[in-house]
């Protein structure tokens, strides 16, 4: 007799075998007693978590000798027809090779005939999200108001590619990925039964690898009865599935950790001389980064099923990092997996994820960035850096004191100790060199344009903190009132005087011609009145452009 796949000779046969689907099992079982049977079923969920089994056991509930039961006795003929898949009243449909409107549309005409062993007529539909659109509504009416003797089970794994009309004239059960647990528990019935010697660790190690699907898992433990004779350990299981181990990934999470991209680039070059392979180094990296990501978020977790359970691993690694670090290792880690499966050298895409983890960059990171900040603060008052520069003494350069003035009386002596500046800043002749060492400082600062602009005017007067600049050009005035030149003109008075100072920008009177020239005059040839004005040919400095004239027809 041939072989039987482990899988295969495992299948579940009745409800209360069926691992991990106990809402499954109980609504089922509960509805077959009652009587309340649909007429259509969509089974939803990932692979190998019981979906085409649970169709079967759901057949042979109807069409057991001794039911409709909730517990078929696969005994009967009609159970073990329909479990060898011989029953001419159960039909497996294989929506892959099976998906024209020409298929539906003789699955319509089948169904009007009544079952020939049982009672039901069972139409089990695996993976129907194939199907084209056009046998989907061709399936429609069919699936809405069957017989009273068929029974409709879709299942699939892509339940959102099934129409919502498909879906209305369901009912659906969502099958859960199984727990790494129960798995676990199975593989041991499994080996045991099959006399197979296999070490606790190595079956954790499968039902992990099998993200929730038994029917994985039975298919690795299958591969482990032809490693040949022995106690298989958990060093062969992870040969036989090819992945990294613990301790390669320890290794260059605690490289990465520590920057050290030397350590990881000699790392991956040894794994890969060892043949094994980039982007499975890659996913475990993910699923560590994940386990500790989530052990730093919840240490005391019970229940989440990590890469490694190796409690004081986590708690030393995970203290090596920040949560957004972690995050974005992950992030990393992941898209390169996903860009590794389809580039044409692997290893490069690896060697970019790796070194980008180790050289990563805290300038997203607003805790690091916070930290920095108040370094950076500290530092400052630590070495005495003055205050925000309104607020800075005055400059020892451009100090009123340099201005020869007269000696102050004795009278004066202590209002000149207490605001030697202002003291200063008053008398006329301390203008002329305050307002100097003000254009010194734009220049210096590289606001050429600022300087262009106000050295059109000159300070007239310093008092109760207000600074009065007199302009000659009302262009050049209205321009230094703006916004953007006002703050820049009282914080250069500000850094000169040391204290806070506003700008108070005011017109100088311009003399004006005692009568306008006749219009003939002007027309023929005579200068146009103010074309050499000294603050037109600065403005044409600045901004560059022509004199255009313009007739003025009012009366003088």
């Amino acid at each position: 007799m041939a072989y039987v796949a482990l899988y295969r000779q495992w299948r579940p046969q009745d409800f209360d075998n069926l691992i991990g689907q106990e809402h499954i099992n109980t609504t089922l079982k509960n509805a077959i007693a009652s009587g309340k049977v649909a007429h259509a079923y969509l089974f939803a969920g990932p692979r190998g978590t019981g979906k085409t089994s649970t169709a079967k056991i759901l057949a042979k509930a109807l069409n057991c000798v001794d039911g409709p039961t909730p517990s078929p006795c696969n005994k009967c003929p009609n159970c073990e027809r329909i479990t060898a898949g011989t029953s001419m009243d159960v039909f497996e449909i294989d929506a892959a090779s099976n998906r024209g409107i020409d298929e539906i549309r003789d699955l319509r005409e089948a169904v009007k005939f009544a079952p020939v062993e049982g009672r039901y007529k069972v139409y089990i539909i695996d993976e129907v999200h194939m199907l084209t659109a056009e046998a989907f509504n061709a399936l429609l009416k069919t699936l809405e108001e069957p017989p009273a003797h068929v029974v409709f089970v879709l299942a699939t794994t892509e339940s959102h590619k099934i129409p919502a009309t498909i879906h209305s004239r369901c009912q659906r059960y969502d099958f859960r990925r199984i727990p790494a647990a129960d798995i676990e528990k199975r593989l041991a019935v499994v080996a045991a039964d099959s006399g197979l010697d296999i070490d606790a660790e190595a079956l954790e190690l499968i039902a992990r690898h099998a993200d929730g699907g038994l029917r994985d898992a039975l298919s690795v433990l299958d591969q482990c009865t032809a490693l040949g004779e022995g106690r298989i350990d958990a060093a062969a299981v992870r040969g036989l599935l090819g992945l990294i181990g613990h301790e390669w990934v320890w290794r260059l999470t605690d490289a990465m950790a520590a920057r050290d991209a030397a350590a990881v680039l000699l790392a991956l070059e040894e794994l890969v001389v060892l043949g094994k392979d980039v982007r499975q180094l890659l996913l475990e990296l993910a699923q560590h980064g994940r386990s500790l990501m989530l052990y730093k978020a919840a240490p005391d977790a019970a229940g989440l099923e990590t890469y490694s359970t190796d409690r004081t691993i986590l708690a030393g690694q995970s203290a090596k990092f920040s949560h957004d670090e972690l995050v974005r290792m992950i992030q990393i880690l992941q898209s390169a997996a996903n860009d590794a499966k389809w580039s044409a050298e692997p290893r490069i895409t690896a060697e970019i994820a790796l070194l980008a983890v180790c050289r990563r960059d805290d300038s997203g990171d607003l805790a690091a960035l916070a930290a920095r900040v108040a370094a950076l603060e500290a530092a400052l008052d630590g070495a005495g850096a003055p205050k925000p520069r309104p607020a800075a003494p005055p400059r020892p350069a451009p100090a009123p004191a340099a201005v020869h003035t007269p000696a102050p009386s004795p009278a004066s002596a202590s209002a000149a100790d207490a605001k030697p500046a202002v003291a200063a800043l008053h008398e006329g002749a301390g203008h002329k060199e305050i307002w100097d060492a003000v254009l010194k400082e734009l220049l210096a600062e590289g606001k050429r344009s600022v300087h262009a602009c106000v050295s059109q005017g000159e300070l007239a007067d310093l008092a109760a903190g207000q600074a009065t600049v007199q302009f000659t050009s009302s262009f050049a005035k209205e321009r230094s009132e703006k916004e953007d030149y006002r703050q820049i003109i009282e914080k250069g008075l500000a850094q000169i005087t040391g204290r806070a100072i506003k700008l108070n920008c005011v017109s100088a009177a311009a003399p004006r011609p005692a009568k306008a020239e006749p219009a003939a005059a002007r027309a023929g040839g005579a200068p146009e009145a103010g074309e050499d004005h000294p603050a037109l040919h600065q403005a044409l400095k600045m901004f560059g452009g022509k004199i255009i004239k313009q007739e003025n027809n009012e009366e003088v």
